[in-house]
């Protein structure tokens, strides 16, 4: 494991405010990158907060040799979930008395709940476009997973595996005006997405069997002993985003965290998709992300 990160990948928006309130950490999705958070950046940054985040392995400023959506060739779950610890750490160290925060979305939603499994010195989680998928379902999902590695490799990008998953999403919001409708209905934000080559890309075999190794691991009540169990949480969803089955996923997520954590709230948004900082109300969401934040 690494012990440090190469500064140049880390993104740093400081804010200009006098008084600091907070450090806000991004943990992005899948087949994304930080840059896509530039209005949301701006708005904590407003707000009083420091927002510092790093891409994912395999996204943004960390695509090697243009291998897209891959994190490692072994243990990469973990080590991307050691990133993220690392860069909370070092955080703390150079601003030890000020809050962090950390906001986690969709893929990053998992990595952060792998990462405070043991105490992680944060003030607060954010859970955005998360979900907890049935554990049938998921171990389905594990053997044709395997089945890819085990015949076609880890850097294989498969798209029967893109289809079952991220591919079925959009079918939700037939007739479609592009392949990527389901993660916002603000059609701009939609169009960006799409012409942003760092965004929307098939990631590897390898990836998918990585995150589904890892979730294995989230959805397992025992590894929650270490905890903060005291941490307070924010889960924040739209009832129209296929990655939480329009709030059903959600709900599923609320009642495991629910038998660990002692201070959770929910949101869920009527009409918002996957993308709830990013939506047509994303003013309106951005409330009960400042609220919450100014609550703790």
């Amino acid at each position: 494991m690494e012990s440090s990160i190469n500064d140049k990948y880390i993104y740093k928006h400081l804010s200009d405010m006098s008084t600091i309130k907070g450090i806000v950490h991004i943990s992005h999705g899948m087949a994304e990158h930080i840059g896509r958070y530039q209005w949301l950046i701006k708005k904590l940054n407003n707000d009083g907060y420091h927002v510092i985040a790093i891409d994912h392995r395999g996204h943004g400023k960390r695509i090697r040799n243009n291998l897209k959506g891959y994190f490692a060739d072994d243990d990469g779950w973990n080590l991307v979930v050691n990133d993220l610890r690392l860069i909370i750490n070092e955080t703390k160290k150079k601003y030890p008395n000020v809050k962090q925060y950390l906001l986690a979305h969709s893929m990053g939603s998992w990595i952060a709940l792998d990462a405070i499994q043991k105490k992680l010195n944060i003030n607060a989680l954010i859970l955005s476009g998360s979900s907890k998928i049935s554990p049938t379902l998921l171990s389905i999902q594990q053997l044709l997973i395997k089945f890819h590695v085990l015949f076609f490799g880890k850097k294989n990008i498969s798209k029967f595996l893109d289809n079952i998953s991220l591919g079925a999403y959009n079918k939700f919001f037939a007739p479609n005006r592009t392949l990527k409708d389901w993660i916002s209905s603000d059609t701009s934000n939609v169009d960006h997405y799409v012409a942003d080559p760092l965004c929307g890309f098939m990631v590897t075999n390898g990836l998918w069997n990585d995150l589904s190794s890892g979730m294995k691991a989230v959805f397992n009540i025992k590894n929650y002993k270490e905890t903060n169990k005291l941490l307070p949480i924010l889960i924040i969803s739209g009832l129209k985003d296929p990655v939480g089955e329009n709030g059903i996923g959600v709900k599923r997520l609320h009642m495991f965290l629910n038998k660990i954590y002692k201070n959770i709230s929910i949101e869920l948004i009527k009409d918002a998709r996957h993308e709830v900082f990013s939506e047509i109300d994303k003013e309106k969401n951005y409330l009960f992300l400042s609220n919450f934040l100014n609550r703790n």
